[in-house]
């Protein structure tokens, strides 16, 4: 058997979240630890108790550093997490399991520990909100870091995360993510095969070179480990030789520096048809990079990054002067804003709300603001409308089901417009009005929703796991989220055919990451798609395929 532990190169193949080269060490996100199996004799069962409590213990001391050491200093994250660990700690009812499965089991702290997190993550499994769900992360971490506690592998002593580290994780979670872009560091990998989540959208938002399913990464890598992460070809190698490591200084060096487009580089496919490519964006600090790939406007700036982790949302003025910035920066080029879109995978602490026996089916998007949040609402649409200045600007309105969703969006919008302009405001110039098309019953509606919208943008993340019975995030039913599927590719060339019928081809955008995806941009382009809301990231590879690809269909534009 082949010792992990030697220092020879392991090369192992995944599949690209996002392109780039990932160069650094190894630091795991999760902690490693050998759970002990054996009985132990009753007379050790007393012993056994204290050894427990001392670890509790010594967990409530340097609860302050494990949190820094593996979340980070003074963040608001951090803080949020310190308050849920320091909560579990204090839970005596969790800990008198521990206790009373050691004495009855007799068996070793580190395994009933282990049993009883496992009972307390499935409980809250089983509760079904998306935010109890969060605090299985927080359960698990808690655990962990007793266990570490226990076996002498205390993980807040381990090496402090530094910029250029590789960050490699069982799972694909937001919140790694997050904490990966704010240390700065140089790649991620995962073992994870939920590739269309939520976390691995924000990969790529971030421009983070990063490979997911990469099965035995975590037998593999050992921290502190020299490792690259070659996102474009989906490819980790651990311990690289000397000549490995220096044939992808020189691969990265030689990478081309992207180039500043002042004016928007035209798209054809090979047959000369227009097709409009615009940016999917998470924040201002990413503007650059619509210029930097000569992409024609923001397709879909995504304002949740507004909201803090402990659920506060930003105030009017607060996001007026947000919007400002984007619009002033894009210099012209057109935006699309997205209203808040909260709810199912999409957890911010306390503006969570999204309760019910399955929460992807319950209140999300546009519904949490009829239901219970029109002032949010009203209060993010005066912000849009005052920052729009003498601009055009665009506002989707996200998880929009049924005709009365629009109509209803749209009275609130000429409300908000009215009350401004009786205050003496000047709004935006001209404002369109956009629908995010993700449930199958919008898409079976479409021209209905079209004749009451400026345009319309497919949210296909959503519109496929909906359409497939098939939540993204699962890794079980990952086999069922393919958008290649031919029932799939039936529905998307109806709502084309659907929008077409009514003149209005033109008026309709994927925004969702197939638009990103080089193996789905042909099968749009053959079914009449000519405009696609990006990752920045993709453009390259994206603009690649439309050269290479011929339709039959004739041009449409942006909406």
């Amino acid at each position: 058997m082949t010792d992990i532990s030697q220092k020879q190169e392991v090369r192992l193949q995944g599949i690209s979240i996002c392109p780039g080269i990932g160069m650094g060490r190894v630091h795991k996100m999760d902690l490693d630890i050998l759970i002990p199996q054996d009985e132990i004799d009753i007379s050790q069962v007393a012993a056994e108790l204290d050894r427990y409590s001392r670890a509790v213990e010594t967990a409530r001391r340097r609860l302050p550093e494990h949190v820094a050491a593996v979340h980070g200093e003074l963040s608001i994250e951090a803080q949020a997490i310190f308050q849920v660990h320091e909560a579990i700690l204090s839970d005596e009812s969790f800990h008198t399991r521990v206790r009373n499965r050691i004495a009855a089991e007799q068996k070793r702290a580190e395994f009933c520990l282990d049993k009883e997190a496992a009972a307390l993550v499935a409980a809250f499994e089983a509760m079904r909100d998306p935010y109890l769900k969060a605090r299985n992360e927080d359960i698990r971490d808690m655990a962990d870091n007793l266990l570490g506690i226990l076996s002498n592998r205390d993980r807040s002593l381990y090496r402090p995360m530094a910029r250029g580290d590789a960050i490699i994780s069982r799972h694909l979670h937001s919140s790694s993510v997050i904490l990966a872009q704010r240390v700065g560091a140089g790649g991620f990998a995962s073992e994870s095969r939920a590739l269309s989540s939520h976390a691995a959208i924000l990969l790529k938002g971030f421009g983070l070179p990063s490979v997911g399913a990469v099965s035995g990464l975590l037998d593999v890598a050992q921290e502190g480990d020299r490792i690259i992460v070659e996102g474009t070809r989906g490819l980790v190698i651990v311990r690289p030789s000397l000549h490995t490591e220096e044939e992808y200084r020189q691969q990265k060096r030689g990478e081309q520096v992207p180039v500043f487009f002042p004016e928007v580089m035209p798209c054809r496919t090979a047959d000369g048809i227009a097709v409009s490519l615009r940016a999917n964006m998470e924040n201002p600090e990413q503007i650059h990079l619509m210029f930097a790939n000569g992409l024609d406007g923001i397709g879909l700036f995504r304002t949740e990054f507004m909201i803090a982790q402990d659920g506060r949302l930003p105030s009017e003025d607060e996001q007026y002067e947000v919007y400002q910035r984007v619009i002033h920066e894009a210099a012209g080029r057109f935006v699309i804003f997205r209203t808040f879109d909260i709810g199912a995978d999409k957890q911010w602490g306390a503006t969570r709300g999204c309760a019910g026996s399955n929460p992807a089916l319950g209140i999300r998007g546009i519904r949490r603001h009829f239901l219970d949040e029109m002032g949010e609402l009203r209060s993010q649409l005066r912000a849009l409308l005052r920052a729009g200045g003498d601009r055009q600007i665009g506002i989707l309105i996200p998880l929009v089901t049924t005709i009365d969703d629009v109509q209803r969006a749209k009275c609130i919008l000429d409300e908000v417009g009215g009350e401004l302009k009786s205050q003496g405001q000047q709004l935006a110039h001209r404002i369109r009005m956009g629908a995010m098309i993700e449930v199958p019953a919008a898409a079976i509606s479409v021209q209905d929703i079209l004749k009451e919208v400026d345009f319309i943008s497919l949210g296909t993340n959503d519109l496929l796991q909906y359409f497939m019975a098939a939540d993204r995030d699962n890794e079980r039913v990952v086999q069922y989220n393919e958008p290649t599927h031919s029932a799939f590719l039936w529905l998307l060339e109806y709502i084309m055919r659907q929008a077409s019928q009514i003149g209005r081809a033109a008026d309709v955008a994927v925004c969702g990451e197939i638009a990103s995806d080089p193996r789905m941009v042909p099968h749009l382009l053959r079914l009449g798609y000519r405009a696609f809301s990006i990752t920045p990231v993709a453009t390259q590879a994206v603009r690649e395929v439309i050269a290479a690809t011929r339709t039959d269909h004739g041009p449409g534009s942006a909406p």
